[in-house]
């Protein structure tokens, strides 16, 4: 017989009102799960309580880092994970996730594992976090292995926020000067160019060239801002699909400065989820693929995937560290000394450290690198526009003299 949901209101040992939803065969059956929970029940009803439509309202990383960090509280106080979940839910805001939580603590209350029940919601979670949580289940170490998970989602958070801090001051001054340059090609050398030609002035090829823009995006600007509409839709495309991402990530990876934050970032990444499953008790090779797909990078991914396959196929674990071009070499080094398990996961942990505060260091000092770069751009620019008025400009004063 399916479960059916019911909404409860209960009683607790001090008192204290306690409402929510679970899921059992029966309206006995609800009472009887209540009074295990150490609660009085005072209504059970059958609810018309649907799944949740993660459509309505995302959660964002940070609530499930939020969540993740509970949980492990929750296990490290020793309180069943389920009961402690239908708390959480109850002071939960997002309606989102209040419904997620409620509905994986019922299926863990009536019984089912719970990386069962978490991997019901993979889309939310992921599946590094799933399979990570599915080997500390395993070994009976999800408290420290929730709480290691945690701290990752934290420490991704906190670099994608340096990031975004980082790029925010040059994408505005890239818009004003966009905005600036627009109104000068628009309408202002245009202008100049009419009093130029009207007073017998040969106009220079910049102020041509600048005057043809101009003239150009007020007549065709429909034409521009669909080129811009299809290039945006055609990245998007190709970061979405294998190839087109694998292309995206090679370019990006042979970028000054951009390409060694995103090999620290993707080692830090790989070197804590290598060390969080080698501790919750995954094998080696297991542990490998799980940490390359936690970084969110094909090439890297791909890599893992040929390291795991020599790895099966006889060769020892330095040989196959050392071939990874992926990882620096300071990470292959300290990887490749390792002899057992235990041994990488405390290397693992050392090389995440390492990399997380260059990480952080390379996001925070981001606009010493883009800084320079626009100005430049801007320098440029500027020149071309003054050339274009000024010259003419110099020919008219010469003529009338």
């Amino acid at each position: 017989m399916s479960a059916t949901a019911f909404k409860y209101q209960a009683v607790d040992h001090a008192g204290a009102r306690k409402s929510g939803r679970l899921d059992a065969r029966n309206e006995e059956s609800a009472f009887q799960m209540l009074i295990e929970q150490g609660l009085t029940p005072l209504t059970v009803k059958q609810s018309t309580f649907r799944k949740p439509s993660l459509g309505t309202r995302r959660v964002s990383q940070l609530e499930v880092a939020t969540l993740t960090r509970e949980m492990s509280v929750l296990v490290e106080a020793s309180i069943p994970i389920g009961r402690g979940l239908m708390s959480i839910a109850e002071h939960e805001k997002n309606p989102t996730l209040r419904d997620m939580i409620y509905d994986i603590a019922t299926m863990i209350e009536s019984g089912e594992k719970i990386t069962l029940a978490f991997a019901k919601y993979t889309c939310v979670f992921g599946e590094v976090y799933i399979e990570t949580l599915r080997s500390a289940e395993q070994t009976g170490q999800i408290g420290p292995v929730a709480s290691h998970l945690a701290d990752m989602l934290e420490r991704s958070i906190e670099t994608n926020q340096q990031i975004r801090r980082a790029l925010t001051y040059p994408v505005i001054v890239i818009c004003c000067v966009i905005l600036a340059i627009s109104v000068i090609v628009i309408f202002v050398v245009p202008k100049f160019a009419t009093i130029f030609e009207a007073n017998g002035v040969e106009l220079p090829l910049t102020t041509r060239v600048i005057r043809a823009m101009g003239v150009s995006l007020v007549a065709y600007w429909w034409g521009y801002l669909t080129v811009l509409f299809i290039a945006v839709v055609a990245i998007i495309k190709s970061w979405k699909s294998n190839s087109g991402r694998l292309r995206i990530e090679r370019i990006l990876q042979g970028t000054p400065y951009i390409g060694k934050m995103l090999a620290a970032v993707t080692t830090a990444r790989f070197s804590r989820v290598l060390s969080i499953g080698l501790d919750s008790g995954i094998e080696v090779i297991e542990a490998i693929e799980i940490a390359g797909s936690s970084t969110g990078r094909p090439l890297f991914q791909n890599e893992c995937v040929r390291m795991c396959d020599r790895m099966r196929s006889g060769e020892s674990l330095p040989d196959v560290i050392n071939g990874a071009q992926g990882l620096p070499s300071f990470a292959r080094r300290l990887f490749g000394s390792g002899k057992d398990s235990k041994e990488l996961a405390k290397a693992g942990d050392i090389i995440a450290r390492h990399y997380d505060r260059l990480s952080d260091h390379l996001a925070k000092n981001l606009n010493t690198f883009i800084e320079p770069m626009i100005t430049i751009a801007m320098a440029c620019v500027v020149l071309l526009v003054a050339l274009s008025v000024f010259l003419p400009m110099w020919q008219m004063i010469s003529i009338n003299k």
